[in-house]
């Protein structure tokens, strides 16, 4: 039993970074029909910029926050340097505009810090006596951390988008952005906060995520393929289902390394790829999704 619990803990943990990913590839969905394919590079970028001020002697969660800044300023430099001149003249091609910059990112980087692993510090209590036992279960403090920084930032969200005028507007633009305009919302501007916001939340997945997995090159290409996973389950246009498909994905996860000897670890992105496909034929908008009707 207290194994089980122990696992499903390390599954929720786990979960917390593909639902803030998938959270991330959701604010940018609704707002412009994108998948930001760059969102785990750019994530990546700025958990080697936490590494960095951390060697310098910065505290890690001071550290954090200013790359979450610099995340911030760099999501919404795509926007409106790459994406929006090219989705006025062909909205198809952001797509392979935003590849490019998923490459160019990881070579930035690998130009910048080179190609060798970096140790990056837990923002949480990580030695081996920092644990809590819950039903008998050792869990340790940092994965409880990690739930709880996927909390606050939930919270957070729905504060903006529910109790200001800056969420008010974004939830508009997401809507319908030619009204957005005729009622005076300057849509570029909240395209851009849409996109540093996602940004923002990208840097901090990956600042969570590196101290246990390794600060690599790769740290973000199978997290950012499990939450793309998790966003399409949950509803590309709903932030509930992006929390709810990401813990979904880690406790699946979980199940499947700790239970299912014959699939294993090695077999989780096959099976993650017939749950994506089982939810596009099935459901297409996903667990709380909502089907886009258009009047002809």
């Amino acid at each position: 039993m207290s194994l089980f619990v122990e696992r499903m803990f390390n599954g929720l943990a786990d979960g917390t970074i593909y639902a803030l990913l998938a959270l991330a590839l959701v604010v940018i969905f609704r707002s412009t029909g994108q998948l930001n394919f760059a969102q785990g590079e750019i994530g990546m970028f700025g958990a080697f910029f936490v590494s960095t001020l951390t060697l310098s002697g910065l505290p890690v969660w001071p550290a954090i926050f200013l790359a979450m800044i610099l995340g911030f300023a760099f999501s919404a430099g795509v926007e409106r340097v790459v994406v929006r001149p090219i989705e006025l003249r062909s909205p198809g091609a952001v797509l392979v505009a935003l590849i490019g910059v998923f490459l160019a990112t990881n070579q930035l980087t690998a130009m910048i810090w080179g190609v060798d692993a970096r140790s990056l510090p837990s923002p949480f209590p990580d030695d081996a006596d920092d644990f809590v036992r819950i039903l008998g279960a050792p869990i340790r403090i940092a994965r409880l951390g990690t739930i709880g920084v996927l909390i606050v930032v939930v919270v957070l969200l729905y504060l903006l988008f529910n109790k200001t005028k800056i969420g008010l507007a974004m939830r508009v633009v997401a809507n319908n952005q030619e009204s957005s305009r005729l009622v005076g919302i300057k849509v570029g501007f909240v395209l851009r906060l849409g996109w540093g916001l996602a940004g923002a939340i990208g840097v901090l997945a990956a600042s969570l995520l590196a101290p246990s997995a390794g600060l690599t090159l790769t740290l973000m290409l199978g997290p950012f393929l499990l939450a793309s996973v998790a966003a399409v389950l949950g509803g590309l246009n709903s932030l509930l289902g992006a929390i709810v498909g990401g813990i979904i994905i880690g406790l699946v996860e979980a199940l499947i390394v700790g239970y299912v000897d014959f699939l294993g670890a090695d077999m989780l992105f096959p099976v993650m790829l017939v749950v994506l496909l089982g939810t596009l034929i099935f459901r297409p908008s996903g667990l709380f999704g909502s089907a886009k009707v258009e009047r002809v």
